[in-house]
């Protein structure tokens, strides 16, 4: 299920031509263009650092299903934006937000209800020439078997 939701996220994001643009990517990349700029899981694919921004770490954080529906899972996801300077990492996260907040999350063999972002702020990186900022979003879904 976890790979099923950090799938949907980044075809969500890929989808999108204004956030893809704020990337520096087409809307139809190659993958390995896709690997330079997106990753799945906490520890990047790439080594960070100001060549190589921006980028996005996508990654499932712990949930529960549900105590009076065993069908739905409370999830959590994160994703870590990078850029070069706090303003470009916090222009990724206000058009993932635009993407995500109160909307579902559809794609084939996965369907959410409302994600809703519970937190947002900047982190340090201790990477020179980097900036992050963290969005932190619930997200229930229907389990599949």
């Amino acid at each position: 299920m976890s790979l099923q939701l950090i799938d949907a996220i980044q075809n969500t994001h890929t989808a999108d031509g204004e956030f893809m643009a704020l990337l520096k990517l087409t809307l139809s990349p190659t993958p390995e263009e896709v690997v330079k700029r997106f990753s799945k899981g906490v520890e990047p694919e790439i080594t960070i650092m100001k060549e190589t921004v921006p980028h996005l770490c996508q990654y499932i954080m712990p949930g529960q299903f549900a105590s009076q529906n065993h069908l739905v899972f409370q999830g959590k996801f994160c994703i870590d934006f990078y850029g070069k300077t706090g303003y470009e990492a916090k222009l990724l996260f206000e058009r993932s937000f635009k993407l995500l907040h109160d909307e579902k999350i559809v794609q084939p063999g996965f369907h959410s209800f409302l994600c809703v972002l519970a937190y947002d702020g900047d982190f340090a990186t201790g990477i020179s020439g980097v900036k992050g900022y963290k969005g932190i979003y619930d997200i229930d879904y229907i389990r599949m078997n």
